[in-house]
């Protein structure tokens, strides 16, 4: 070989060890059906010192909401950084590459520039809601590097016997503690390359199935059923859901409960299923514990930045619902937790801004140094972890599809009505509508039913005190229902020129260091963080569409 020829090769190996060592990783842990009712967000009674120190560590994002609170929506949407109106996905069945979505995933992005990425555990909806039909598999194969990983044994802890047990097996056996394992031996594997790791647990899902020595945290004496276990005063029927999914259980089958709209459940059995949520919840959080702690015995943490999420939030007999499947703020609600070596300020910090799941996307393409693409309808949270009263977004967005009110005359034979919600600081307001099933599009002059909550005084530690009267139709709120009436038909789009406006005016400070001309131009100042144009050139780039 020529002169020029190892001169080529020492370049391209000079280029791999730069491109390696600064990649900045990103773990991303997500949990399913966990609502924030964790110790460090304000709920003392519940242990989970893991995700505590992870608050302490990172920074809390108190007020974060889902974009529809089932599965395979709130997921999608959070992959993609889209809305459900702009994925299409509104059910667990519908995969959104094959409903006009076909865009490029979060970790499809990582995986096109250069990442190793791994997913373990339930991160999209698992089946034909990621692919099952196209692919022969589910999870989405275009977003993954590595082969994915579901425990073998999640089928023996599955049943719909019971809503909730704790069989006798070892620990190491229970499928999360599996997702756990294998997360960590994937961690070690790629620890010399850069790397996208999600690791999704299943708990505390239905059913609440963990370790027996779990409920010790949570004797009997201390559960209590939920304070306000009545629907709200004047809300409109199609606002409330009949938690078909719990019923889907025997042993709340055989209870023959009424799915009228009204608080059934027994109070011996609320308790019982309040106490299984939180020692599952105990049990996902010594799992995540595991994971953070095998990533700082690797030497990787100051490396890599971790973010957690749980999909949504959860009913545990508040307002006289269970599950998900609402637009109320305890079912749209969702744990964000990010931890990043790359901004000494945002440790140890708590954000009361409203941000969302689509803003996810957006913040770990920021904090790994990429140019944020277009065409994302969240914005990164990089601004907020740099300084908690950054300006931002005024308004949340959420939605949730229901049947028509009986009688409603159909333009299409499956039309059905949706729910569109937008929460500020202070007040949630909510409009039932009709939706086209055909053009898939929502016709807000067709109104069913309207909504207004007052959340004046709400600091995230209460799932009882608020939303407890629908106050809409009351005079005296007539002005407030006009403003946020405005807010929702503007939608997100609305929020979004706001936010760009304030960006704007923010001046440039000593040297340039903290212009922040957009939210998707505020990098994080640090040696690792840096990509240059150089470093980019050499990035593999691969196609933005699957076909």
């Amino acid at each position: 070989m020529g002169r020029s020829g190892w001169v080529c090769q020492l370049v391209a190996l000079l280029a791999a060890v730069e491109a390696c060592h600064c990649a900045h990783n990103i773990l991303m842990i997500a949990i399913d059906d966990l609502r924030p009712e964790i110790a460090g967000y304000g709920y003392p009674r519940m242990h989970t010192p893991n995700m505590d120190k992870l608050i302490s560590e990172g920074t809390m994002f108190k007020f974060n909401y889902v974009q529809q609170a089932v599965c395979s929506p709130s997921r999608t949407s959070l992959l993609t950084g889209r809305r459900p109106d702009t994925t299409h996905i509104y059910d667990l069945w519908t995969y959104f590459r094959s409903a006009g979505c076909n865009v490029t995933t979060l970790p499809q992005f990582f995986k096109q520039h250069g990442y190793k990425t791994a997913g373990h555990g339930k991160i999209f909806h698992p089946g034909h809601a990621s692919g099952q039909a196209v692919f022969g598999k589910g999870d989405d194969p275009p977003s993954w590097t590595e082969p994915y990983y579901h425990s073998p044994d999640k089928g023996n802890f599955s049943t719909r016997q019971y809503s909730w047990h704790t069989p006798d097996y070892p620990e190491e056996e229970f499928p999360d503690s599996q997702i756990a394992a294998a997360g960590i031996a994937t961690m070690k594997r790629l620890a010399g390359e850069p790397f996208f790791i999600a690791v999704g647990f299943h708990k505390p899902h239905l059913p609440f199935v963990f370790p027996k020595k779990y409920l010790d945290f949570y004797p009997n004496s201390t559960i209590h059923v939920a304070d306000n276990p009545n629907p709200p005063q004047g809300m409109p029927a199609l606002a409330w859901s009949d938690w078909g999914e719990l019923r889907n259980y025997q042993d709340i089958a055989r209870m023959n409960l009424s799915t009228a709209i009204a608080k059934d459940m027994p109070d011996y059995y609320a308790k019982e299923l309040r106490r299984a949520y939180y020692a599952a919840t105990s049990y996902t959080d010594a799992q995540i514990g595991k994971v953070l702690d095998a990533l700082d015995a690797s030497g990787l943490r100051e490396n890599t930045s971790v973010l957690l999420w749980g999909d949504h939030g959860w009913q545990l007999g508040e307002l006289g619902e269970w599950c998900k499947h609402t637009n109320f703020d305890i079912a749209a609600r969702a744990p964000l937790i990010v931890r990043t070596p790359l901004i000494e300020q945002s440790h140890g910090v708590v954000v009361e801004s409203l941000v969302e799941h689509v803003d996810i996307y957006p913040t770990l393409v920021d904090l790994a140094g990429f140019e944020v693409p277009h065409g994302l309808e969240g914005f990164s949270l990089v601004p907020l972890l740099k300084d908690k009263s950054a300006p931002w977004k005024k308004a949340s967005f959420s939605q949730y599809p229901r049947g028509l009110p009986k009688g409603t005359k159909k333009d299409f034979h499956s039309d059905h009505s949706m729910g569109y919600s937008v929460r500020t600081a202070e007040w949630r307001y909510t409009e039932w509508v009709y939706f086209h099933n055909k053009t898939l599009t929502h016709d807000f002059s067709r109104v069913f039913g309207v909504e207004l909550y007052d959340h004046r005084g709400d600091n995230g530690t209460s799932f009882s005190a608020f939303e407890n009267e629908n106050l809409a139709h009351k005079p005296e709120y007539a002005s407030i229902v006009t403003e946020l009436k405005a807010m929702l038909h503007a939608g997100p789009e609305g929020q979004a020129r706001q936010l760009r406006e304030a960006q704007k005016k923010m001046t440039t400070t000593s040297e340039g260091n903290e212009q922040i001309a957009s939210s998707q131009d505020s990098r994080p100042s640090h040696p690792r963080w840096r990509h240059t144009k150089e470093r980019r050139a050499h990035v593999r780039q691969s196609p933005i569409i699957v076909h």
